[in-house]
């Protein structure tokens, strides 16, 4: 069997991942994906957080409160949030 490098196969695999979300999230926004990089690297959160707090955020069956008590229980959420808010307003 030829030597495989397990770890660059890995990273590239999570780059593409983390790509093609940033490039489903601009098409569901009016962001750039440039802009999206941004605001989840400065906010320090996973994919599958932002998606928590965008998923929360879209939950017509909350109330403000309970989706603030939601994203502020999510790792990094309100941060995220506060990144995203910037961007748009």
């Amino acid at each position: 069997m030829s030597d495989i490098d397990w770890s660059a196969l890995a990273n590239k695999a999570a780059s593409q991942t983390d790509s093609e979300f940033k490039s489903q999230l601009a098409g569901l926004t009016s962001l750039k994906t440039s802009d999206i990089d941004t605001f989840i690297t400065e906010s320090k959160i996973s994919n599958t957080d932002a998606l928590e707090v965008l998923k929360q955020i879209n939950n017509a069956s909350l109330t403000n409160n309970e989706k603030a008590s939601a994203i502020s229980s999510i790792q990094n959420g309100v941060g995220f949030l506060v990144k995203l808010v910037s961007k748009v307003v």
